[in-house]
């Protein structure tokens, strides 16, 4: 007898309890996302739906002609994923644990749908941009080393390889924002 396939709304819920987990390291975060290429897939749809709440709450936050357009932004996120994706993929390769990309990906990308937009809500309540940025580099730093850890069962050694390789892959992906849209000008004081 097959089993059912879990809604989106039961995905959701589910990544948000595990998501939750695998920030705090607890051992059972794995069994709360859905890891087969489903699961893949409802992880992209959280992630754009990520997105498209945070240019909102972003525009609401932001004063009228400040940064960038949503187009360039759009683009240079899409660069930085593809290049700290990327860099996951070689380090998995390279330390034979390439079966878990997939697991790995959706993880990722549940987590980050989930931490953008709780960051986007904070950000409706505070006016503090320091204290997102620190919460995201926090919140992100603990979820990719359990991720790796708990999801693809790396070592530390190998967790530490990819934290490397996907620095690399981000400098990477910059470069190629930069020469797209060349120099950011220094804010006006």
């Amino acid at each position: 007898m097959s089993q059912a396939q879990p809604t989106l709304l039961e995905e959701t819920r589910s990544a948000f309890g595990g998501t939750w987990r695998l920030i705090i390291g607890r051992r059972d975060a794995p069994g709360y996302f859905f890891t087969d290429m489903r699961g893949l897939t409802s992880s992209f749809v959280a992630l754009l739906v990520s997105v498209v709440v945070t240019f909102l709450i972003s525009a609401l936050v932001a004063p009228a002609g400040s940064g960038i357009s949503t187009f360039a932004a759009l683009v240079q996120n899409a660069l930085l994923y593809g290049g700290i994706m990327s860099a996951s993929w070689v380090v998995l390769r390279l330390t034979g644990l390439t079966e878990k990309f997939t697991a790995f990906v959706t993880v990722e990308n549940w987590v980050n749908a989930i931490v953008s937009i709780v960051l986007a809500f904070v950000a409706l309540v505070t006016v503090s941009a320091e204290l997102i940025l620190v919460l995201a580099v926090i919140v992100g730093f603990l979820a990719r080393i359990n991720n790796a850890r708990l999801v693809v069962g790396m070592t530390v050694v190998q967790i530490i390889m990819l934290i490397v390789v996907q620095t690399i892959g981000m400098f990477i992906a910059l470069l190629a924002v930069g020469l797209l849209y060349g120099p950011v000008p220094a804010p006006e004081l």
